[in-house]
């Protein structure tokens, strides 16, 4: 979330990532295939959860903690 210096309110900011260009500028030594192999699945996923964004709210907290199965045991 941005929240605008002075205005004391916010906005969520979805933007659509390119893939590609972000493997690329990583340098990872992928093959044009690979690169779309990879990259697909990524964007179906941010397509998925860009609707869900959506219907957040400011007053959500996010979850800062990853609890993995098992973990601790």
């Amino acid at each position: 979330m941005v929240r605008a210096p002075q205005a004391g309110r916010f906005a969520i900011v979805v933007v659509m990532k390119n893939w590609v260009a972000i493997a690329q500028a990583h340098g990872l030594p992928l093959s044009p295939r690979e690169l779309d192999r990879v990259a697909q699945p990524l964007a179906a996923l941010e397509e998925t959860f860009r609707p869900l964004v959506k219907q957040l709210t400011p007053d959500l907290e996010p979850d800062l903690e990853v609890h993995l199965a098992g973990e601790g045991e």
